[in-house]
């Protein structure tokens, strides 16, 4: 095809203006990276930029967040504002000055005061692993039925142990301090997420900070009581317990008929939809008689995401889509589901969808979501507002509860593992035990 002149002439400059723009935005967004790292964050803010951080995080929740019975009023907004001032404040070296950290520690509160997972800080340092101090204790904790546990120690023998007191202080009083700041729908929920994320919150609270050494008491789990006095330990002695494994998205135990769908977030969109669509068309391809939704871990997300999903089920309206599901379905829930989570038990329920298994979620079928992100003009602090308010479907106004609760004592004979114990389940089912 043979080309003008004038017409190359055209073409030669449209590439010439492409050229440039792509080389502008990469300054640009490289620029914006460079100046985002750590490196180059401020560390300490006067005063007068704190106070302006405040007020700007306080308006831009009150302009942002859906406004409801429970919401603060205008005088609401004012006195958390005037908290904090007075916090940051309290905190002020002998320049005037407050770190960045401390005025995140601050927010991190006044975010977690409104009740909602989706408003929350998002500021972290980056963990130094390697850091010598021993301000980590050398155990993780884990929340169970109202009380903590020692989930994994480096003493072993200390594992499924219920903590009482850490140096003669209540182990729920000690960390109190810490569980405000943390953003969740209810009071489980906010526990189950400072488990999840203990690695963070030992070391931004530094409750342990200059403690070498703890007088723990705890209960075994046969009822007896002991003290022990344990060494902290360091980011990277702590991290080799705190690993947390990751769970595939999806899996498929074809010969069984058995698929395993593990639900993290659940955004409504057409990537999201479109995941649905390939794994139940795998469903239908492989003969699965037996679907587990796992959704322990479900929390953010959209109720329009969960609606999708439970269009493919059986029990769902009856125009579901061409790979709809006929088989079983089971919903794993626990003090992890949450949000759109918890909105996905609720309707599961409603829909007599199938067998709802585990613990009661951590949240609300009516929920704040739909976060926006945001950043504080003076110390870069990072933050999330809930701008949408998700009603609860019909009577499920609270957690919603599982049909057959998964206890510890059933668990045994799995080691502790929610999968074996499952698939053990639906195989006793399946031979009419």
């Amino acid at each position: 095809m043979t080309v003008s002149p004038k017409a190359a002439k055209k073409l030669a400059a449209v590439r010439d203006l492409s050229a440039v723009l792509i080389f502008v935005l990469l300054v640009f967004f490289g620029a914006r990276a460079v100046m985002n790292a750590p490196f180059f964050q401020k560390e300490r803010l006067t005063r007068r930029e704190a106070s302006e951080d405040i007020a700007e995080f306080f308006a831009r929740i009150e302009k942002t967040r859906p406004v409801r019975p429970e919401s603060p009023a205008p005088a609401g907004y004012a006195a958390m504002r005037a908290g904090a001032e007075a916090a940051a404040a309290a905190r002020l070296d002998e320049f005037g000055r407050i770190t960045v950290k401390d005025l995140a520690y601050i927010l991190y509160r006044y975010g977690a005061a409104f009740g909602d997972g989706a408003t929350r800080l998002l500021w972290q340092p980056p963990r130094k692993w390697k850091d010598p101090e021993l301000k980590f204790p050398p155990f993780t904790v884990g929340a169970d039925k109202g009380g903590f546990t020692i989930a994994k120690a480096l003493n072993p023998s200390l594992a499924g142990a219920e903590l009482l007191e850490l140096n003669g202080v209540p182990f729920r009083n000690l960390i109190s301090p810490v569980l405000e700041r943390v953003s969740g729908e209810t009071a489980r929920h906010r526990e189950y997420l400072f488990c999840r994320d203990q690695a963070f919150w030992w070391d931004f609270s530094r409750l342990f900070a200059g403690t070498p050494v703890l007088d723990v008491k705890f209960e075994s789990p046969d009822g007896k009581v002991y003290t022990r006095k344990l060494e902290t330990v360091t980011a990277g002695e702590f991290r080799r317990l705190a690993a947390r494994p990751g769970a595939p998205a999806a899996m498929f135990f074809s010969q069984k008929k058995i698929a395993w769908l593990t639900i993290t977030e659940m955004p409504y969109s057409r990537s999201g939809r479109k995941g649905y669509d390939r794994f139940f068309r795998e469903v239908k391809k492989l003969g699965i008689e037996d679907l587990v939704l796992d959704a322990r871990e479900t929390a953010g997300g959209d109720p329009r995401s969960a609606e999708y999903l439970l269009s493919y089920l059986a029990g769902a309206p009856a125009a579901g889509p061409e790979n709809a599901f006929s088989g079983t379905s089971r919903l794993l829930i626990g003090p992890g589901t949450a949000s759109a989570g918890a909105y996905l038990a609720a309707r599961f329920a409603e829909l007599k969808a199938g067998e709802t298994l585990g613990a009661e979620t951590g949240g609300t079928p009516g929920h704040f979501g739909s976060p926006e992100e945001f950043k504080l003009p003076n110390s870069g602090i990072p933050y999330a507002v809930a701008s949408r308010y998700y009603a609860a479907p019909a009577a499920a106004g609270r957690p919603a509860r599982p049909d057959a609760v998964i206890t510890d004592t059933l668990l045994l004979a799995h080691k502790g593992d929610v999968q074996a114990f499952l698939l053990d389940r639906i195989a006793k089912v399946r031979a009419g035990k």
